[in-house]
């Protein structure tokens, strides 16, 4: 609590003495979950009991943004106070260009290439599915992360990410992705050339998505996603307040192979503005020696 009031405090000062050059905005919001997991046995990786657990965590949002003619500057703090009494750092990053081009540095996402829609609870049985997003971002203090992004107009925008870290077991290297965009219809596609330190060799990953808004409360989405011998294959759909999706991943061997359905839906909470729950389930099916995982989770939202 001590470390998270100092950590509030610099971020006020700051965004606060910066108040006359910028547009500065500050909200919060508390998330709560209730997940329910039912007993897996096999294979030993996965092995784990039925669990009923509740998580959840307040998050504090301060942003600002200033321009100067076609040049601007804009920066995000999301600062987390968890329920098991640990502090944390959501989104901390400051963007600087104009409207050709523009450079973000810090710890945030790059462009989803496997966009999974309302996914409140997806827990896969045994096998991670590969997802295009081991560079996406949200890296912790020791990794370097930035993008430098280009429009190129008429709804083309190319983004150029590099990770870089010497801490083994990390991952490192260079994320290049387009976003095209045409009425309702978003286009994206990607690489990642993945560098772990400690470990020899890398590897290259693909993602591609299509998306398409139906209307102002409908878009479904299509995913592909390959690294060497992991592919992974997505369908999702948001429908107003409802989303349902499916996963379908595929390694090397007969036990990475896994089928993940999963639906939520969100219902206003006592009639009171910025509250809502949202029941959510996920039923994965996985490979050879790998029992069925079943999640089942109700989370409440509160923005205040």
């Amino acid at each position: 609590m001590h470390n998270f009031s100092k950590l509030t405090a610099v971020a006020v000062v700051g965004l606060s003495a910066a108040a006359a050059q910028a547009d500065v905005a500050f909200d919060a919001n508390l998330e709560l979950d209730t997940t329910y997991t039912n007993q897996v046995s096999a294979p030993a990786t996965n092995a784990r009991a039925s669990d009923l657990t509740l998580g959840g965590r307040v998050e504090v949002n301060a942003g600002a943004k200033a321009t100067s003619g076609d040049a601007f500057v804009a920066g995000r703090a999301s600062l987390l106070l968890k329920k098991d009494g640990s502090t944390g750092v959501d989104d901390l990053w400051v963007k600087f260009g104009n409207t050709t081009g523009d450079v973000t540095l810090g710890r945030f996402e790059a462009t989803d290439l496997f966009p999974v829609g309302k996914d409140t609870v997806l827990e896969e049985a045994g096998y991670s599915t590969y997802r295009a997003n081991a560079l996406r971002g949200r890296f912790g203090s020791d990794t370097f992360h930035g993008a430098l992004g280009l429009n190129a107009g008429a709804g083309l925008r190319f983004e150029l990410g590099m990770v870089f870290s010497k801490d083994a077991g990390a991952s490192k290297g260079v994320r290049p992705a387009m976003v095209y965009t045409s009425g309702p219809l978003t286009l994206r596609a990607g690489f990642e050339s993945v560098k772990v330190v400690g470990v020899a060799g890398s590897q290259t990953g693909l993602g591609l998505s299509a998306g398409y808004q139906l209307n102002a409360d409908t878009n479904i989405n299509v995913n592909f996603a390959k690294k060497e011998d992991d592919r992974a294959f997505g369908l999702n759909a948001t429908i107003g307040a409802a989303g349902v999706g499916l996963v379908l991943g595929k390694g090397a061997t007969a036990a990475q192979k896994v089928t993940t359905v999963y639906g939520a839906y969100t219902l206003p909470l006592m009639g009171v503005k910025g509250a809502s729950i949202t029941p959510a389930l996920s039923f994965s099916k996985g490979g050879t020696g790998t029992d069925n995982q079943i999640a089942a989770r109700v989370r409440i939202n509160y923005a205040f």
